[in-house]
């Protein structure tokens, strides 16, 4: 090794092989002229040199090649025993007895030595949540952990205890609060409601109340008194029924005093909502006399009835009146009607 002087003599100071290491040093002051360390220590020279200015930025280079971590493995003998092929190429693993990184790439490994040694930075925190449940009297108690970080679930299995003596009493529940009752949205109370079974869901469910609504009437003096008319009908009676909470079907009785004369026949007809066009609910049978005749009104209905007929159904929450209208059906004659003893019951037939 030689150096140079203020003279520009070289001089020789040590005359042997030595390994130089460099080592760049930042340079925050700037200076255009400095002094570089120089230090030889046996057969090792270090040399501290000013770093220059950064430079550009070079080309962009290509992209790496995608790893498939595998994990760890103890040493290259266990890494070696794995048979690794071409299919097996860009696999990855840690060796773990020599702090290395091992990639295969379906022909040789390349290693990459000192791989690991510096702590990462702070991962995500666990979300860890837990659940408890009970195993079968006389098991074990158990705990597992499932998902990966940072979305852990933990269950614990707590061994069920011996069945304890009979506690006291609790107080009433609500029926409605039952498992066997179905009361929500769709199945909602409503008025005078009972609990019906349904078979077909396994469970009670509100239903109107089977028992007849009402009863509305017209009584007697509340009909018409009219004499030797010849019109073809007549509105003699109207009662209004107000909204009902479920679906319901008119069911009347009653009586109008009628009488004709030459052979003319009246019938009284009940009908819903209008005296010529509504649903007809209820029909009386006249006689071709002239002395006032008791013409008694009973439930009629023009469709047969079964359960599920929509015929002469009035719907819910709506208000409807019915109208008591005298016909004539035989003859020409004229014909009365006596507000004496007349009179109308209505009642309701929940659906």
């Amino acid at each position: 090794m030689t150096m140079e002087g203020q003279t520009n003599d070289a001089q020789t100071v040590f005359d042997d092989d030595v390994m130089v290491t460099m080592h760049g040093v930042a340079d925050s002051v700037g200076l255009p002229y400095t002094v570089n360390s120089f230090e030889l220590v046996d057969r090792e020279a270090l040399i501290e040199l000013r770093e220059g200015p950064a430079g550009p930025i070079g080309p962009e280079g290509a992209a790496a090649w995608p790893w498939q971590w595998e994990g760890d493995v103890a040493d290259i003998a266990a890494l070696t025993a794995l048979g690794l092929t071409t299919t097996d190429a860009r696999k990855a693993w840690r060796v773990v007895a020599e702090n290395a990184i091992y990639f295969w790439t379906g022909l040789e490994f390349i290693a990459f030595d000192n791989a690991f040694g510096r702590p990462g930075k702070r991962g995500t925190a666990n979300q860890l949540t837990a659940t408890a449940v009970a195993g079968a009297p006389g098991s074990s108690a158990g705990a597992q952990i499932t998902g990966s970080a940072p979305n852990q679930h933990l269950e614990i299995t707590i061994p069920r205890g011996a069945a304890g003596d009979v506690g006291d009493p609790g107080a009433a529940g609500r029926i409605q609060d039952a498992s066997d009752v179905s009361i929500d949205g769709e199945d909602s109370l409503g008025e005078d409601f009972v609990l019906r079974w349904d078979a077909v869901v396994q469970k009670f469910r509100p239903a109107p109340n089977p028992r007849l609504g009402g009863a509305w009437i017209i009584g007697e003096k509340q009909f018409a008194d009219i004499s030797n008319i010849s019109e073809s009908s007549k509105v003699v009676a109207a009662i209004t029924v107000p909204a009902q909470p479920a679906a319901w079907r008119p069911i009347v009785e009653g009586a109008v005093i009628v009488s004709a004369q030459n052979g003319t026949r009246c019938d009284v007809e009940v009908r819903i909502g209008h005296p010529d066009t509504g649903e007809l609910v209820g029909y009386g049978w006249g006689h071709a006399v002239s002395a006032l005749a008791y013409v008694t009104l009973n439930a009629v209905y023009e469709y047969p009835m079964q359960p599920g007929a929509t015929a002469a159904v009035v719907s819910a929450n709506q208000t409807v009146t019915l109208y008591v209208a005298v016909r004539r059906v035989v003859g020409g004659g004229t014909y009365t009607v006596r507000s004496n003893y007349s009179h109308l019951i209505v009642q309701a037939q929940p659906l």
